[in-house]
């Protein structure tokens, strides 16, 4: 009876436990001793429970000791000033997961070294810190006594690059979103990429003065909520302003500008401004890179925005700024089948040339003549009406119409394009397809053929009025491919 009474109570007590207490158990499996200049793989066991969202797991380790990522579980892992981070934007679905990582001593270290951590979450819009265990690893001789001529510990060479320790890299406004450490890419010409789905992102550069740029970025993210944040990449030299930030916690380091949601907006469509300000760099043409990450099923995703191009000094106020994507959209999307729309949209700044135009005498230049008279040219078209769903592909955007010698010239195109007008923005597509992967296909075709388009990115159409491409998938019952 006794032994009954008992066990009821510890079930009792293991009940009150489940119930009533949630915290996280983290089992940090460190050697107790490492020779010198040698690596062990070290484990980390988290049983969360059903927390998930936002976390970071730090390992602080002392001089002599460094850490290299083995097993991750989806976390972005950096090492830096003797401190090893693992960050994610969502947590593993399982109750329990394991990390590990290599642990590596120098050649030179000796002694009992000290090895904390913690481990960092969000609960009930609340940052909550577990601290691990302290633990020491002893070091023994051995590599110590080597020669000065012997290369370095692997540990040391294959490290991951050192990224300077940002102690925001996790910061909370209100109850946490996490900001993962910036990552400046200089490359320029990226290509937009829709993120998984169907969302992706625009970005417009307009001139204000020879030496401050407006920039207004546009993600049409669908029903998309939770997390979610906008990177942007700006050149060596300027500095950015918030001008309209859309709710979101804006932040500005070095060249990274960053707008933060915990939570996105209901609305479909996000769009943020900020003022691109030259601090006496010298005129010409400069990049703005950037990416949208999210959360999908809990997953993380991103819809990258591609490569702008700028200019400043005299030249900014005579070029046509360009999107990289496609312009914001109203709620009401404007009817490209208007016919008085679309024909005053046929009309291009530049007198096109025809087929059947007259071929220069050969005294002129017969041999450019010739070229001359059997070039294929980029024709703006008047599209028919338009029923159903269909998709195309938007090639560019501008404030101001370019005709077919401008798309000769600057992307190798000869083909035909029609163009739209919607808030200010002349839009040029291309194409009619009944499927999306038709039109994505055509899309991956501009890319794989070196136009170098700003963008180009599949637009979707119900009877001619333009809509996102998640309500065309919708509506026609088709699958979003990649």
């Amino acid at each position: 009876m006794i032994k009954l009474l008992t066990l009821l109570n510890l079930s009792g007590i293991l009940l009150f436990n489940a119930f009533f207490l949630t915290n996280v158990v983290i089992t940090h499996e460190t050697p107790a001793t490492m020779q010198a200049g040698t690596e062990v793989k070290v484990t980390v066991t988290i049983d969360k429970g059903t927390l998930n969202g936002f976390a970071k797991l730090q390992i602080d380790l002392p001089d002599g000791l460094s850490a290299t990522a083995i097993e991750t579980k989806g976390a972005s892992f950096t090492f830096a000033d003797g401190k090893a981070k693992f960050i994610w934007m969502a947590l593993p679905n399982q109750p329990q997961f394991k990390v590990s990582y290599t642990l590596g001593a120098a050649n030179d270290a000796t002694g009992s070294l000290p090895i904390n951590g913690k481990f960092s979450y969000i609960e009930d819009n609340e940052r909550k810190t577990e601290d691990l265990a302290t633990t020491s690893v002893t070091i023994t001789g051995g590599a110590v006594a080597q020669d000065n001529s012997v290369a370095p510990s692997p540990a040391a060479s294959t490290s991951a690059p050192v990224v300077p320790d940002n102690s925001n890299d996790v910061t909370f406004a209100g109850g946490g979103a996490p900001i993962k450490e910036a990552e400046i890419v200089d490359e320029a010409g990226i290509a937009p990429q829709q993120g998984a789905g169907g969302v992706m992102g625009t970005r417009s550069i307009s001139a204000v003065t020879e030496t401050e740029m407006l920039v207004e970025v546009t993600v049409n993210k669908g029903d998309i909520r939770g997390f979610g944040k906008l990177q942007e990449t700006i050149p060596a030299g300027f500095t950015a302003l918030e001008k309209n930030s859309n709710e979101a916690i804006f932040t500005t380091q070095d060249r990274i500008v960053k707008f933060v949601w915990l939570n996105l907006p209901a609305a479909k469509e996000l769009k943020v401004v900020y003022k691109l300000r030259a601090n006496g760099q010298p005129d010409g043409e400069y990049t703005v890179n950037g990416e949208f990450g999210y959360l999908l099923n809990d997953e993380t995703q991103k819809a990258v925005l591609g490569s702008s191009n700028f200019f400043t000094g005299p030249k900014a106020m005579e070029t046509p700024q360009l999107a990289t994507t496609e312009p914001a959209r109203t709620t009401e999307p404007t009817k490209t089948t208007d016919p008085a729309k679309t024909t005053e949209a046929a009309k291009t700044s530049e007198p096109e040339k025809t087929k059947t135009e007259p071929v220069k005498t050969a005294k002129e230049d017969g041999a450019i003549a010739q070229k001359e008279k059997t070039k294929p040219k980029a024709t703006p078209k008047v599209s028919g009406p338009e029923t159903g769903v269909t998709y195309k592909v938007q090639i560019m955007a501008a404030h101001r119409e370019v005709g077919s010698e401008y798309f000769d010239r600057q992307f190798h195109y000869s083909g035909d394009f029609s163009i739209e007008r919607h808030e200010g923005w002349i839009k040029y597509v291309t194409g009619r397809h009944n499927d999306y992967r038709s039109a994505r296909d055509q899309r991956a075709g501009f890319v794989s053929a070196g136009h170098n388009f700003r963008g180009p990115f599949v637009t979707a159409y119900n009877n001619g009025d333009r809509i996102t491409v998640q309500e065309a998938l919708m509506i026609s019952n088709q699958k979003w491919v990649q």
